[in-house]
């Protein structure tokens, strides 16, 4: 009797060809973001700052910054709530 619960068990927690497709695509969209992330030197890189002349010539510059470094971004911020739950996980 036990033995046929936990073959059931096993079954169960079995992934579906649904779920492995599902985690496929989304391994490879995974590799795909992070394979287009830019150096990070260049996102820190001090030599690059220069004070806009006007506020919609600083906005441009955000809105390129964020496209061309989104990757990073994205990174950064899963690596603060990564360690967010690490040092706090009781904070969900």
């Amino acid at each position: 009797m036990m033995a046929s619960s936990v073959a059931t068990q096993q079954q169960s927690l079995a992934p579906t060809p649904a779920a492995r497709a599902f985690l496929s695509r989304l391994s490879d969209g995974m590799k795909m973001a992070v394979a287009q992330r830019r150096p990070w030197k260049e996102l820190v890189d001090r030599n690059s700052l220069a004070k806009p002349e006007s506020l919609s010539d600083a906005l441009g510059r955000i809105r390129k910054n964020i496209g061309y470094f989104k990757i990073n971004y994205i990174l950064v911020v899963l690596g603060c709530i990564a360690a967010s739950l690490v040092y706090h996980p009781l904070s969900l």
